[in-house]
């Protein structure tokens, strides 16, 4: 998903500060932020290596052990993170990056593969997941070759050991109040591989070997509101629009409300690759935050006739949680969310936040025959050490989902521990 960056240059008012709050809690609830090397300015402080290049060591482990509905299991246990460097705009003009990924096996029993930590063999994994070379000029940036991308359908996912990056040819850049991004990608490696594949190939398609060509805006106006716009065009696959909209009110010295749509239409292209289809997504959210606490609330509906598809990243819609996405054909799903930041009672760096789906009215794509309904339960903890301690940079996460489906044969339960360190120098 989008990462959402708030400003800071806004006036300092109690109601700034509140609406800047109600958009940090808005964003945290609906985006998974991926880490790694973009092309951007150094940061001021931090050690160098010679020719001022920066040097990136960031160490995950990862536990994951999960149980469907239907009884299958996935296990396994990792090791790793990367290391990259990315140099200072030499000339103000070119800048080169760097990462290489690994997640090696510690634990993964035969036959409980599928947890995309290892690969569907239970191997470990090695991969030079970020290699790009970046040109500035007259405020725009040109990057090409492997890279992060990161918009609403297109974008890292990264929610194992190693996020997807792309190989893609990307210019970037912001006018005002409005920021931009777009190109065409050729290839994409996924969570769980080490090569990267065409992208019809990754979307399932069979035929000729075909990209994608993106576009995407975000227009940042009033206190804190957003509108993105992106167009996704995957040659003889699909053709994705989507559209959203957030904007915060200051209700209290200490409440705030954030309210946001979306929609997103899909339709199959040119040689229909993965089959002949229409369908859209939308949804509805509404987040009161008041304090410490939050409520969250949302509603989301599916086409009739075909799920949503997202092959290259995580699923926008708000309703897209641990397990499921709720985004079969015909599916109405309503959840709803409540959270903590513990800083305010005391405990700061502790988050936490309990999460439930209910999803209805399913179809099966093309025949339209009924699905059983589903909904689904998330726990999530959280632990950022506090800066200025031993421990800084190291991050606890701790995720339990409960998966229930009529008629199946049991509950399913998947559970996530995340420790995530990014090493100092």
């Amino acid at each position: 998903m989008d990462r959402m960056h708030v400003s800071t240059a806004q006036p300092r008012s109690h109601g700034g500060r509140r609406i800047g709050a109600a958009v940090i809690a808005l964003a945290l609830s609906a985006a998974a932020h991926a880490q790694g090397i973009y092309p951007g300015d150094l940061p001021k402080e931090g050690y160098r290596l010679p020719g001022g290049i920066e040097p990136i060591v960031h160490l995950r482990t990862y536990y994951f052990d999960a149980e469907t509905t239907s009884g299958s299991k996935s296990e396994a246990w990792a090791l790793g993170g990367w290391v990259g460097f990315r140099t200072p705009w030499w000339g103000d003009f070119f800048q080169a990056g760097a990462n290489y990924y690994v997640s090696g096996k510690l634990y993964g029993p035969e036959g409980e593969g599928g947890t995309k930590l290892l690969t569907s063999n239970q191997d470990s994994l090695y991969a030079l997941g970020e290699a790009f070379g970046a040109f500035r000029f007259a405020g725009q940036t040109f990057t090409a070759y492997r890279q992060l991308i990161d918009r609403p359908f297109i974008n890292p996912n990264d929610s194992r050991m190693i996020p997807n990056t792309f190989e893609a040819y990307t210019l970037s850049g912001a006018v005002d109040d409005v920021s931009y991004v777009g190109g065409y990608i050729t290839k994409e490696k996924l969570r769980d591989t080490e090569s990267f594949v065409w992208m019809s190939n990754v979307a399932g398609g069979t035929g000729n070997q075909q990209g994608v060509a993106f576009a995407g805006m975000t227009w940042k106006f009033g206190t804190g509101g957003q509108v993105r716009l992106d167009e996704q065009y995957a040659f003889d696959v699909f053709n994705t629009f989507y559209a959203d909209v957030r904007y915060p009110f200051a209700l209290d010295d200490k409440t705030a409300l954030v309210l946001g749509a979306q929609y997103y239409p899909q339709t199959s292209v040119g040689d229909d690759q993965i089959g002949s289809f229409s369908t859209w997504g939308a949804g509805l959210q509404a987040v009161v935050n008041h304090g410490p606490f939050g409520v969250q609330i949302n509603y989301a509906q599916t086409g009739t006739g075909y799920s949503t598809q997202s092959p290259f990243g995580s699923h926008p819609s708000y309703n897209s949680i641990q397990v499921w996405d709720f985004n079969s054909a015909g599916e109405k799903a309503w959840g709803l969310r409540a959270n903590v930041d513990f800083a305010g009672l005391g405990a700061p760096g502790l988050t936490g936040y309990v999460f439930y789906v209910s999803g209805t009215d399913r179809q099966a794509n093309g025949t339209g025959a009924p699905l059983p309904d589903r909904n689904e339960t998330d726990v999530r903890v959280d632990y950022a050490f506090p800066k200025g301690t031993l421990f800084e940079g190291l991050t606890a996460t701790v995720r339990y989902a409960w998966t229930r489906e009529d008629g199946a044969a049991q509950t399913g339960t998947q559970l996530r521990a995340i420790l995530n360190y990014a090493v100092r120098f």
